[in-house]
């Protein structure tokens, strides 16, 4: 289980079990080709990853550092909510708005209609 193929994640034209398992001369460049793509793919999820532990840091930090109450003044009552959850709702709130504003595949495209042709 060690650093070893996954025949899972490799297409069928690419795993082995043909007739040679060598390549041939004209094979070579296309399977490092393959190989750079697939390094390419794991570094980029690595990143990824990278980058979202970050981001979940900060967020801890960012909680900790805001977790006094405050005075909010709603339409018809007050309360005092620690700050945190002011905004954590806020950023709730504006992702549903956004979403719900650029959804994607439902923005209005205009399509001209072919004109046919007059008889």
């Amino acid at each position: 289980m060690g650093m070893g193929r996954d025949d899972a994640s490799v297409p069928p034209d690419r795993q082995g079990g043909g007739p040679s398992e060598t390549p041939s001369a004209a094979e070579q460049p296309a399977d490092q080709e393959y190989l750079r793509q697939l390094q390419r793919e794991r570094q980029t999820r690595v990143v990824k990853v990278v980058v979202a532990l970050a981001i979940v840091v900060l967020l801890v930090v960012f909680i900790v550092a805001n977790s006094q109450s405050v005075a909010v003044d709603f339409v018809f009552f007050n309360r005092r909510p620690r700050l945190i959850w002011v905004m954590f709702s806020c950023a709730v709130l504006g992702g549903i708005v956004g979403y719900l504003i650029g959804r994607p595949g439902r923005q209005v495209r205009l399509r001209r209609r072919k004109e046919q042709p007059r008889r």
